[in-house]
């Protein structure tokens, strides 16, 4: 029982990035005023640099970066067959870009809600429960509602655990098929140039009515040869906290650090 009790904590502690390195950096100048934090994490030299380390700790709705999970549970379940799997539009008028017919592919690089709510009607509340918790994803509470438990509701999770779940997706050890782990890392893709290729995900949370964002995400990894840098960034605020500020805030980083 012991040696299976320091075999569980030492996953644990890998998951977490706790046998790696860390260190702390001030990036306030990035984020205009915003509070928010950043967490990168590199696997060449199995370092982390955080600004905000207490930030980076805490929990928040992660709004659109549950696309991740959710593309995962329905491959892994046959839901969706693969990247160009596609349900007809409803009828309903939203936005322009959402109202068509969509695939797996342009509903995650859009980030188009009743696609995904579609989703998890077909795999079922239960089901998708059950890989919240296999994923060990934040405090792993659905209890917000079928369709919209990641959507500014119970579901909360941090950008020190967003880095780890990303870690785990691309070593393929998250507890769903490889093919479910290929086809969700393909769909992430953003862009490529000179020798690297960068995957990501937004989210934006706040009163959409209102065209007002208060919480904003960017989180995904960039690959470059053997090497991969994941990272997580976290706005909120009531001046533009959203996804699209924080992908601009992440990217002034990166460059800053050369990646």
């Amino acid at each position: 029982m012991r040696a299976l009790a320091i075999i569980l904590l030492s996953i644990a502690c890998a998951s977490l990035g706790l046998g790696a390195s860390s260190a702390t950096r001030d990036f306030s100048k990035f984020f205009g005023g915003r509070e928010g934090c950043f967490v990168f994490y590199d696997s060449e030299s199995d370092s982390y640099l955080r600004h905000n380390p207490k930030g980076c700790a805490e929990r928040f709705s992660p709004c659109s970066t549950f696309k991740i999970p959710n593309t995962l549970i329905a491959l892994h379940t046959g839901v969706a067959s693969g990247p160009e799997f596609s349900l007809a539009w409803d009828g309903v008028k939203r936005s322009e870009s959402w109202d068509r017919d969509q695939t797996l592919r342009s509903a995650f690089q859009g980030s188009v809600v009743w696609f995904y709510q579609e989703l998890a009607r077909r795999v079922g509340h239960e089901r998708e429960t059950e890989f919240v918790r296999k994923f060990d994803y934040g405090n792993m509470d659905t209890s917000g509602g079928a369709t919209s438990f990641w959507l500014q509701s119970s579901l909360r999770i941090s950008a020190d655990e967003q880095v780890a779940l990303l870690r785990r997706l691309w070593a393929g050890s998250l507890p769903v098929s490889r093919d479910a782990q290929r086809m969700t890392r393909e769909i992430m893709e953003q862009s490529r140039g000179e020798g690297r290729i960068l995957y990501g995900k937004t989210g934006t949370g706040g009163d959409q009515k209102a065209g007002v964002a208060s919480l904003g995400w960017f989180v995904g990894c960039i690959s470059r040869g053997e090497r991969k840098v994941f990272f997580a960034t976290r706005i909120t605020g009531d001046r533009d906290a959203s996804g699209r500020q924080a992908r601009k805030i992440t990217e002034a980083i990166l460059e800053r650090l050369g990646v």
